[in-house]
C-alpha cells in the first residue's frame, strides 16, 4: 500500500505556515486530498478555563476556515470528543477509516497535551500508522541548552541563544500547498460552551494576515517608544491568533527578516523590541516542554510554593470587578471586562497589586485571567503571572513591588485611558486623577471607592 498521510489540527487551525499539515499534502501528492481531523473537547476547555470570547473567536473561525480547507482538497472531519481521555481511540478510528499509512500533527507543550499525545502516539505506531509531530508554533523548537547541558532558566540568555539559532538554521518555513481539486466542506458541530461576542475581531487567515502586514507596515517601528502607554493602544493585538494558531509566529518573524539583511540583528528599536516579546512567548512554551511542575499549579521557584497568601474573597472581587480605588487598577480590569482583553502594561500593574499589595494568590489572578481574556494562553499567562509574584523565573524577590500611582502616573500622565474605562473620573483633573480620593471628597462623591488597601504600607 503506498503511503498515505493525514493531519491533525489542534491550535493550529490555519492552512498557511503549518508544517504538520504540509508534510501531509507533500505526500499524498496532489492528485489525492488530505483527510484532517479536528477535536473538539468542551470539557478540557472548561478545566482549563477557556474564556467564551476565545471560544466564539475559534468558532467564527472556522466557519471560514471550513470553505478554504475544503477548497485546497482537505477533507475535514470535526468531532467533539468529551474527554481527552478518548482522543486516541478517535484518532486511530479516524486514522484507519482512511487507511493512513501516517499522521502528522504540530506539538503542543503543556503536560497534559503531552501525555495525550504520547498516547495517540502509542496506539498509532501499535497498528503500524507512523506518526510525526512538528514544532509548528515555535520558530526555535524546544531544544537549546546552556552550556552545561540545563534548560535556560532567565530569559536574556535564553533570548541571545535563541538569536544566535535563527541565525545559523534560518527561519523555518512550510511549503505552500498546491492545488487540488475541491472537497465538500465540514460540518461544524454543535458545542455546548458558553459564547461571547468576539466580532471586534477579524477572522480567517487572510484578514488575519493582512492585520499582521499593516501592523509590520504601519506601527511596529513606533512599538519601543509607545507601547507602554495604554492610551496610544499601538500594541498588536495579535495575541489571540497566536493562541489559537490561525496566525503563525513563522510568519511574524519571516516578514522582520524582509527587514534586515542581518536578522535577527539590523532590526530597528521598535521592531527588535516586538521581536523581543515573540522571544518571550517562545521562552514560556519552552518552559513548559521541560518542566512538568508549571502544569500542575506549582511555583517555577519551588521554595515560594509556602508562601502563605491571603485568601481574601472580598478583596479579590474588588480587583476583579474594578473597584480598587486604584484608578490605573480599576481601568485594566474594566477593560478586561468590556474588551476581553487588556493591554499589556497594565497586565502587569494589575497582577502586581493583586500578589504584591493584596498579597492574594496569584493563581487565583491566573485563573481569572484565563477565563475572560481572548488570548488567554497557558505558558504565556502563568509566566507572566509568576514574574509578577517573584515566584517564577528571572524572579527578583520582594523589592519587585509596583507602587500603582507612580505606575498610572507614569504610563497615562493624562489620564486618558482611566478616563476611558472609569466613568466617574472622566472629569477628574489629570494632576488628581492618579490618586482621586481628596478631589472626589471636595466634590462632595461617594460613587468611586477609596483605596481598599493602604499601598505605603
Amino acid at each position: 500500500m503506498s503511503d498515505y498521510a493525514g493531519v491533525w489540527f489542534r491550535n493550529d487551525v490555519r492552512l498557511t505556515a503549518n508544517p504538520a499539515l504540509s508534510a501531509a499534502s507533500a505526500t499524498n501528492g496532489q492528485q489525492r486530498d488530505i483527510p484532517a481531523l479536528l477535536l473538539l473537547c468542551p470539557q478540557q476547555m472548561a478545566e482549563h478555563d477557556w474564556a467564551p470570547i476565545k471560544w466564539d473567536l475559534l468558532c467564527r473561525h472556522l466557519d471560514s476556515f471550513v470553505h478554504d480547507a475544503a477548497a485546497k482538497g482537505i477533507s475535514l472531519t470535526i468531532e467533539v470528543i468529551d474527554s481527552w481521555a478518548n482522543a486516541a481511540k478517535n484518532v486511530k478510528q479516524f486514522a484507519q477509516k482512511h487507511q493512513l499509512t501516517e499522521l502528522h500533527f504540530n506539538a503542543e507543550y503543556p503536560l497534559h497535551e503531552q501525555r495525550r499525545d504520547r498516547a495517540v502516539t502509542a496506539v498509532l505506531e501499535e497498528h503500524d500508522i507512523a506518526v510525526e509531530r512538528h514544532h509548528g508554533s515555535l520558530v526555535v523548537p524546544p531544544v537549546l541548552t546552556t552550556q552545561a547541558g540545563n534548560i535556560y532558566q532567565k530569559f536574556t540568555p535564553f533570548s541571545r541563544a535563541w538569536r544566535e539559532y535563527v541565525k545559523q538554521h534560518g527561519i523555518p518555513r512550510a511549503n505552500a500547498l498546491p492545488k487540488r481539486e475541491g472537497v465538500t466542506p465540514a460540518t461544524i458541530p454543535v458545542v455546548d460552551y458558553p459564547r461571547r461576542d468576539s466580532s471586534a475581531w477579524a477572522v480567517g487567515e487572510k484578514a488575519v494576515q493582512q492585520a499582521l502586514r499593516e501592523y509590520l507596515t504601519t506601527q511596529v517601528a513606533d512599538y519601543a517608544a509607545e507601547r507602554d502607554i495604554p492610551s496610544l493602544d499601538s500594541t498588536s493585538r495579535l495575541s489571540p491568533y497566536w493562541e489559537l494558531g490561525l496566525l503563525s509566529p513563522w510568519q511574524a518573524v519571516s516578514s522582520m527578516a524582509e527587514m534586515s539583511p542581518e536578522f535577527p540583528a539590523g532590526l530597528n528599536k521598535g521592531v527588535d523590541t516586538w521581536l523581543n516579546e515573540l522571544i518571550w512567548r517562545e521562552f514560556y512554551l519552552h518552559l513548559m516542554q521541560h518542566v512538568p511542575r508549571l502544569s500542575y499549579g506549582k511555583a517555577f521557584l519551588q521554595h515560594t510554593d509556602a508562601m502563605q497568601w491571603h485568601q481574601d474573597q472580598t478583596l479579590f472581587e474588588a480587583w476583579c470587578n474594578g473597584e480598587t480605588g486604584y484608578p490605573i487598577v480599576d481601568a485594566g480590569m474594566r477593560q478586561l471586562a468590556s474588551e476581553g482583553w487588556m493591554h499589556n502594561r497594565v497586565r502587569m500593574i494589575v497582577a502586581h497589586f493583586l500578589v504584591k499589595d493584596l498579597l492574594i494568590d496569584w493563581r487565583w489572578g491566573e485563573k481569572f485571567f484565563m477565563q475572560n481574556l481572548i488570548d488567554g494562553n497557558f505558558a504565556a499567562n502563568n509566566g507572566g503571572w509568576q514574574w509578577s509574584a517573584s515566584t517564577g523565573t528571572d524572579a527578583a524577590p520582594y523589592f519587585r513591588v509596583f507602587n500603582p500611582t507612580l505606575q498610572s502616573e507614569k504610563v497615562d500622565p493624562d489620564g486618558s485611558y482611566i478616563r476611558k474605562w472609569v466613568k466617574q473620573l472622566k472629569d477628574c483633573p489629570a494632576k488628581q486623577i492618579h490618586a482621586p480620593a481628596a478631589w472626589l471628597k471636595q466634590q462632595g462623591r461617594d460613587d468611586y471607592p477609596t483605596p481598599i488597601v493602604d499601598h505605603k504600607q
